[in-house]
């Protein structure tokens, strides 16, 4: 019989291989690590406190909370959609803590919530509250009361020591967008999620929020590719499956260039030669980091794996 601490390692081995097979993705197509076999030492980044003096780091990605779409005010209800959104983001910062204590050279994305100053306080405190229970800090996320999403996206602008951020580096994720993001690179350095948890779902609430109201790309994730039956990319997902998926996108990216770097460095080998092979490569950073979000989100939900069909 295995002790506790071979059987937490052999439960973390098959976390892959029982998200591709509940998923119908065959490991082939879903495995980064078989492909890049060394992973460089990332420099993991300070978890960001509430701060007046806050100083953006332009350099790591941004998952930004969008709760702007208020909250009820009666009593009962507001708590409801409190509860429900910090619950949400708790689920994200616990999967995170206890990823990163498995491998501490994944870096962690900036997560800010933004939105109107009572609602982003209200859930700023629950959040506390939650994070006293679990493994989930607080201080991971940076709570912006009041502030609006083009005053948070300038204030990154203006600490870029780029000349010019390009408008693709900002998505607002809907599942009713006509645009759907590529599998054949990285995802955007700054996503953008709305904070939309209700029992029923209102269509294309995103989509206009992001191109009607913002002027901010929407895009939804090519679930599409997954080749899952009910699954596609109008799938409305939980929240928290989201910012999982983004950050293991994210980190699988990383992993693939760090490996690759290396291996072109010692070849010698142009990238342009290899852009098949690498665009080929991207996609399984996607395959995989879908696959075991949505992993997550079946351990979580087992009675309630979509929220839509076709």
């Amino acid at each position: 019989m295995m002790d506790n601490d071979a059987a937490a390692s052999a439960d973390a081995a098959t976390d892959a291989a029982l998200a591709l097979d509940r998923l119908q993705i065959s490991e082939e197509v879903a495995s980064v690590d078989a492909v890049v076999e060394e992973e460089s030492p990332a420099s993991p980044s300070t978890p960001l406190a509430l701060s007046e003096d806050y100083k953006p780091d332009t350099s790591a990605p941004i998952i930004l909370c969008d709760a702007f779409y208020g909250f009820p005010t009666q009593k009962r209800p507001r708590n409801e959609r409190v509860r429900a959104v910090s619950r949400q983001l708790t689920n994200f910062l616990q999967w995170r803590s206890e990823t990163s204590e498995k491998n501490s050279n994944n870096y962690h994305s900036h997560v800010h919530v933004l939105g109107f100053t009572e609602d982003v306080e209200s859930v700023k405190t629950r959040v506390d509250e939650l994070g006293a229970q679990t493994k989930a800090s607080s201080e991971e996320i940076v709570f912006h009361p009041g502030i609006g999403i083009h005053q948070f996206l300038d204030q990154q602008k203006d600490a870029s020591s780029s000349t010019q951020e390009s408008s693709e580096e900002v998505v607002y994720l809907s599942p009713d967008a006509d645009y759907t993001l590529s599998t054949t690179c990285r995802p955007p350095r700054v996503v953008i999620i709305g904070m939309l948890i209700d029992r029923r779902i209102t269509e294309d609430r995103s989509r206009r929020r992001a191109e009607e109201s913002l002027n901010i790309r929407a895009a939804k994730l090519p679930l599409d590719e997954l080749g899952v039956q009910d699954l596609s990319s109008c799938e409305p997902l939980n929240v928290d499956t989201v910012m999982e998926l983004i950050q293991r996108w994210w980190w699988n990216c990383d992993k693939l260039e760090q490996r690759s770097q290396q291996i072109n460095n010692g070849s010698g080998n142009s990238e342009d030669s290899n852009t098949e092979k690498y665009s080929r490569l991207y996609k399984k950073c996607f395959f995989e980091a879908a696959a075991l979000a949505l992993k997550s989100h079946r351990d979580r939900h087992p009675n309630r794996t979509v929220h839509k069909t076709n």
